[in-house]
C-alpha cells in the first residue's frame, strides 16, 4: 500500500462519525423520575429531574454502534419504554436518535401515605409470627393475633373487610384462614396434610389462589371462598390476581429451571413468560391497582432489589439501586404511585418500608437519594409480607 493510501485511510478513520442518543423527559410535576438508560450506557440508572440527557456522556469513552437500545422511565403511576434501532455510525458527523417521554400532569405528584398496611411480625430471639396493622403514615400500630401458632402471609380482600392468612406450626402443618379486619371471626379455609400458604383473594372475593404441595408439586391452586372446589392451576408459587380477576401472575422454576415470572388465565391457558434472567431469580410479582404494571423483586443486578415492568414484560426497570440492601415482597399503594415492601437497610432485621415508584439510589453514594420511609423501625423484630388497603 502506498504512503498516500495509508494517509488517506488514516484521515478517513480519524474523521469517522458517531451515533448519539438524546433522551427528552417532559413533565414530571417537578419531582425526580427514574431514568434507566443502562442498556445505552452501563450503570446509567439514576434519579433525575425532567430535562434533556445525551448519550454517550462526554467522559464515558464509549461509542454507540448499530443495534437495539432501550430506555425506560418510571415516575409515579407512569412507566414507559422507548426502543431505538441504531444504524452504523456515519462516515462523519453525528447521527442523533431521540427518545422522548411525556409524563402526564399529575402522574408524579408524590404518593399519598393513606390507608392501612397489614403485615406479619416476629421477635428475632423467640420466633412466633403474629399479624399487625399500621397506618401508612406510621401511626396506629395494632396487633391482630396473639397465639402460639405462627400467623403469616396476610393479605387484604379487595374491599379491605377480610384478611387471608396462614396459621400453623412450621414443624407440623400450615393451613389458610380468614378473619375480619379487626382480627375477629377467624375461620379455617383449607385443611390438608400438606402445607397450604401464601393465599390471595380474587377481586370479587369469590376465589382464593394459594400455594400447596398437596399432589407433590409446588403449585398454585384455586379454591372457592367457602373452601369448596379446590383445583390445581399451574406449577408455581406466589400468586397474585389481576384487578379484573381474569389472570394470575406467579413465580415458577418448573418450565425453565429458573425462578421466573409468568402470567396465566384462570382456566390454565395462555401461560406467558415475562422475565428471562438466566441464573438470576425473580420473585413476588404484584399487580398495580390499574392493572397496567407489575412490581417484583429480582437479583438480576446482584442483590434483592425492586423492579417494575409493564404487564407485557416490557419496560423492566430496576428502581432500587442498592446492591447491599434487601427489598422484597412489594405491595402497591392504592394510588399506584408507591410500594410497601419488606426490606433491610444495613441492619439485621426486616422492616416495612414505603418508597415511590421511582425508587431510591444508594450505590456509590454517601447517603441515599430519595430514601425510603421505614414504617415499623424495629430493632428486635422481623416484619414481612405487607399488604396495603385504601383506608
Amino acid at each position: 500500500m502506498s504512503k498516500l493510501a495509508v494517509v488517506v485511510l488514516s484521515l478517513a478513520l480519524a474523521g469517522c462519525g458517531s451515533n448519539q442518543i438524546t433522551v427528552e423527559i417532559k413533565g414530571g410535576d417537578g419531582q425526580m423520575v427514574r431514568l434507566d438508560a443502562n442498556k445505552v450506557q452501563y450503570k446509567f440508572n439514576k434519579l433525575v429531574k425532567a430535562g434533556t440527557y445525551v448519550f454517550p456522556e462526554p467522559d464515558s469513552k464509549m461509542d454507540l454502534s448499530s443495534g437495539t437500545y432501550v430506555v425506560n422511565v418510571s415516575a409515579g403511576d407512569y412507566l414507559e419504554t422507548v426502543v431505538l434501532e441504531l444504524e452504523s455510525p456515519p462516515i462523519s458527523g453525528v447521527e442523533n436518535y431521540t427518545a422522548t417521554f411525556e409524563i402526564p400532569s399529575g402522574s408524579n405528584t408524590g404518593f399519598k401515605r393513606e390507608g392501612t398496611i397489614l403485615y406479619a411480625s416476629t421477635k428475632k430471639n423467640v420466633r412466633n409470627w403474629d399479624l399487625f396493622t399500621i397506618k401508612a403514615d406510621g401511626s396506629d400500630r395494632r396487633q391482630l393475633t396473639d397465639t402460639r401458632d405462627f400467623e403469616q402471609h396476610p393479605s387484604w380482600s379487595a374491599d379491605g373487610e377480610k384478611i387471608l392468612f396462614t396459621r400453623g406450626d412450621v414443624m407440623t402443618n400450615i393451613d389458610i384462614y380468614t378473619m375480619d379486619a379487626d382480627g375477629s371471626n377467624v375461620a379455617r379455609l383449607t385443611e390438608h396434610p400438606e402445607r397450604d400458604q401464601r393465599g390471595a383473594f380474587s377481586p370479587d372475593g369469590k376465589t382464593v389462589a394459594f400455594v400447596s404441595q398437596r399432589d407433590g408439586d409446588v403449585a398454585v391452586w384455586l379454591i372457592d371462598a367457602d373452601g369448596a372446589n379446590p383445583r390445581k392451576l399451574v406449577k408455581g408459587r406466589e400468586p397474585s390476581f389481576s384487578p379484573d380477576g381474569r389472570r394470575v401472575v406467579f413465580t415458577s422454576s418448573a418450565f425453565h429451571d429458573n425462578d421466573e415470572i409468568y402470567l396465566i388465565d384462570l382456566d390454565g391457558s395462555n401461560r406467558v413468560r415475562l422475565t428471562d434472567n438466566r441464573r438470576k431469580f425473580d420473585w413476588f410479582a404484584a399487580w398495580s391497582p390499574r392493572g397496567d404494571r407489575l412490581a417484583y423483586n429480582s437479583e438480576a443486578f446482584g442483590g434483592q432489589e425492586l423492579m417494575v415492568m409493564r404487564t407485557d414484560g416490557k419496560a423492566q426497570t430496576r428502581i432500587t439501586i442498592a446492591e447491599k440492601t434487601y427489598e422484597q415482597e412489594p405491595a402497591w399503594s392504592p394510588d399506584g404511585k408507591a410500594l410497601a415492601y419488606a426490606g433491610k437497610m444495613g441492619d439485621d432485621d426486616y422492616d416495612i418500608y414505603v418508597v415511590g415508584t421511582s425508587g431510591f439510589d444508594l450505590d456509590d453514594l454517601d447517603k441515599p437519594v430519595q430514601p425510603p420511609v421505614n414504617l415499623t423501625d424495629n430493632d428486635d423484630r422481623d416484619d414481612m409480607t405487607p399488604s396495603w388497603r385504601p383506608y
